[in-house]
């Protein structure tokens, strides 16, 4: 994005360039605000990596994460929206505003949205720190290919689901490994992922991981009953076990004025990028009459 000079005290810093973070930086530029977006990644953030949106409207055929982030940020472009990268490590809330420090300085603004998003949670697992990059991964953007591997996932709710039938087209062998009995995405999902070929092992939970170097097996137990265990080879495992918000990085007990937070890291469980679009819009809306009526 075009780079303009920088005013000693923003009047918004948009911390998180996904789609909340994205629609919010737009609106408030739009609306002729001086608008820093800080971003350590890349714009965009998880929904970037999604291989195919269905359910995002306008787009009949469906459409890549990155094709679709790639226009919400250069419709931010034009607006004027300015991007940094960095990550935001303390926020202090002072008499004339906020101060973000970052690793290499600091910034000021009026006010403040946090648009982090959400993490994905880990097992708690041995093993999963030491496999992490090496094995374990959370989605398969993020991995080398699976082509002719044996592969599983862990986590019975949507992204999930989605994950082990998309895997299972390229991949050798994919399990599917939920504590339940039951699979939680809607009916289509449920369906895709029947009919995909990918095995699903119920009742289990991954108890621990091994390897030499890098992820080899995992060491599967029953959750319920009598306790059975199965070792597992594997290639590679995804971890899709929920997600957490995001907290901010400031001492505050309760946000103060001039602090909006949207999208996943709001906390809401509808974690989709329409959603998350349309809060980033509700929070910069607030924005601008917090920011009027200073």
């Amino acid at each position: 994005m075009r780079e303009l000079p920088a005013p000693a005290t923003w009047d918004a810093l948009v911390i998180g360039g996904g789609p909340a973070g994205l629609a919010a930086g737009m609106h408030l530029a739009r609306a002729g605000r001086s608008t820093l977006l800080l971003e350590r990644g890349e714009l965009g953030g998880q929904a970037r990596g999604i291989a195919r949106i269905e359910n995002y409207p306008g787009f009949p055929a469906g459409v890549t994460g990155a094709r679709l982030m790639g226009l919400w940020a250069a419709q931010a472009e034009r607006w004027g929206l300015q991007v940094r990268r960095g990550e935001a490590l303390r926020i202090i809330r002072g008499h004339e505003g906020f101060t973000v420090r970052l690793g290499g300085g600091a910034l000021r603004a009026r006010a403040v949205l946090w648009c982090a998003g959400a993490g994905f949670r880990s097992l708690g697992v041995p093993g999963e720190k030491l496999f992490s990059g090496r094995g374990v991964w959370n989605t398969s953007d993020e991995a080398p290919s699976c082509a002719g591997r044996v592969v599983a996932v862990a986590g019975s709710g949507e992204a999930a689901l989605q994950q082990a039938a998309l895997l299972a087209r390229r991949a050798g062998k994919v399990y599917l490994v939920t504590r339940g009995g039951a699979l939680k995405g809607h009916r289509l999902l449920r369906a895709r992922f029947l009919a995909s070929g990918a095995l699903w092992l119920p009742g289990f939970r991954v108890a621990r991981l091994q390897g030499k170097g890098r992820l080899q097996a995992a060491l599967l137990e029953t959750v319920s009953g009598r306790r059975e265990k199965l070792v597992l080879p594997l290639d590679a495992l995804f971890v899709l076990a929920g997600k957490e918000a995001r907290p901010a990085p400031a001492a505050w007990r309760r946000p103060p004025a001039g602090f909006f937070s949207a999208g996943d890291a709001a906390c809401g469980i509808f974690r989709q990028v329409g959603v998350a679009g349309g809060d980033g819009l509700r929070a910069a809306m607030l924005c601008l009459r917090y920011l009027e009526a200073l």
